[in-house]
C-alpha cells in the first residue's frame, strides 16, 4: 500500500510539474511573444508608408529644376552689410570731378530705418543719411552732379534739393555767380546679415601702413631719439673727472664734461638699447587678447577694438590668418 502511494505522488508532481510549465509557456507567450508580435507588424506597417513617402519625395525633387547657388554680391550692391560710405565719398568725388564742380562739405549720420508695418525680415534696416554742400557754375554742371550721384547702383532716396539761383547779369564786367547747390539723400544697408559680409563690395583702398607714432608718449620718445637727463649727464661728468685727473688740466676735464653732456657719444649706443628694450616691453604689453564668440567676425572685432575695419589686416598680420574666417573660441591677438 506504501509503495503504491509513492508511485501516485511521484505521478501527482509529475502532473503538477507539468501544468506549471503549461502555464509559464502561456504567460510568457501572451506576455512577451504577442506584444513583440504587434509591434513588429506595427513597425513594418510605419516602414512601408515611410518608403512610399520617401519615394513620392524623390520624384517631386527630380521633377523641380536645379537652382543654382548664387553670390549675393549683386544685391549688396543695392543693400550692403556695412554703411560703405567709402564708396559713396568715391562717388562723390567722382561727380565732382565730371561736373566741375566744389563740394565743400560731406556730412553722414546712421540711424534705424522706421517703416511702418515692415515685411518679415526686414525689422533691422538701417539708413545712412548723407548731406552734401556743393559749389557749381550753372544749372548744367548742377545737373551732372546729380546724375552721377543716381549712377551709384544702391537704392538712394533723395530727401531734400535746394539751391540759391545767382542774381541776373546786367553788365559785361560782372562774373556769373556761382550755384550753391544743398543735396541730402538716404542710402539703405543690412548689418544683421553678417554671414553674408564676406561676399559684399569691396573697397579697392591699400593696407595700413602701420606707421609708428612719431610722437612723444609718456615721455618716450618713439622715433628712436635719445634725450639725455641732467642727472645722466652729471653722472658722466663725474665719471670722466675721475678717470682724466691724473692726466689732464682740471680745465680740460671740465671742457671735455661739457662736450659729453652736450653729445654723450659714447654712451648713446648703451642709452638707444635701454630704449629699444623698454619700447619693446611697452609694445608687447599693449598687445591684447581676444576670444572668438558665435557670431563674431573679423569686420565686428576690428570694430570692436579699432573702431574701424583698418584693422582687420593688423589681427590676420598678427595672427597669420589666411583669410577673414575666423573660428569660435579661438583666441587672437589684438595689436596696439
Amino acid at each position: 500500500m506504501s509503495n503504491l502511494t509513492r508511485k501516485q505522488k511521484e505521478i501527482g508532481l509529475i502532473v503538477l510539474s507539468s501544468l506549471f510549465c503549461l502555464i509559464m509557456i502561456a504567460y510568457a507567450y501572451f506576455t512577451f511573444y504577442v506584444p513583440k508580435k504587434e509591434s513588429l507588424a506595427v513597425a513594418e506597417t510605419t516602414l512601408t508608408t515611410d518608403r512610399q513617402v520617401l519615394f513620392a519625395l524623390e520624384q517631386q525633387l527630380a521633377d523641380q529644376p536645379d537652382i543654382p547657388v548664387v553670390s549675393s554680391l549683386e544685391l549688396q550692391k543695392k543693400v550692403p552689410i556695412d554703411p560703405l560710405t567709402e564708396l559713396i565719398i568715391l562717388q562723390i568725388e567722382k561727380a565732382e570731378v565730371v561736373s566741375n564742380s566744389l563740394v565743400q562739405s560731406i556730412g553722414f549720420s546712421e540711424g534705424p530705418f522706421v517703416i511702418e508695418a515692415p515685411p518679415e525680415g526686414v525689422e533691422t534696416l538701417q539708413q545712412l543719411l548723407v548731406s552734401l554742400s556743393i559749389e557749381t557754375s550753372s544749372y548744367a554742371t548742377l545737373e551732372d552732379f546729380i546724375d552721377e550721384i543716381e549712377k551709384l547702383d544702391r537704392i538712394l532716396i533723395v530727401d531734400n534739393i535746394s539751391f540759391s539761383s545767382p542774381g541776373e547779369v546786367t553788365t559785361e564786367e560782372l562774373e556769373p555767380a556761382k550755384l550753391q547747390l544743398s543735396l541730402s539723400f538716404t542710402a539703405f544697408y543690412r548689418p544683421d546679415l553678417l554671414e553674408l559680409l564676406d561676399e559684399g563690395p569691396k573697397v579697392d583702398t591699400p593696407a595700413p601702413a602701420d606707421k609708428s607714432n612719431p610722437l612723444p608718449s609718456n615721455e618716450v620718445i618713439d622715433d628712436g631719439e635719445v634725450v639725455a637727463t641732467e642727472a645722466d649727464a652729471t653722472t658722466i661728468t663725474e665719471t670722466i673727472e675721475a678717470q682724466e685727473t691724473d692726466s689732464e688740466s682740471v680745465d680740460e676735464v671740465s671742457s671735455e664734461a661739457n662736450s659729453v653732456t652736450q653729445a654723450p657719444s659714447s654712451t648713446k649706443p648703451v642709452t638707444k638699447v635701454a630704449t629699444a628694450q623698454s619700447t619693446k616691453g611697452a609694445a608687447e604689453t599693449k598687445n591684447q587678447t581676444y576670444k572668438v564668440k558665435l557670431g563674431d567676425t573679423l569686420y565686428s572685432i576690428s570694430m570692436k577694438h579699432y573702431g574701424t575695419r583698418l584693422g582687420e589686416e593688423k589681427i590676420k598680420v598678427a595672427n597669420d590668418l589666411p583669410s577673414n574666417n575666423v573660428m569660435v573660441n579661438e583666441t587672437l591677438i589684438i595689436p596696439y
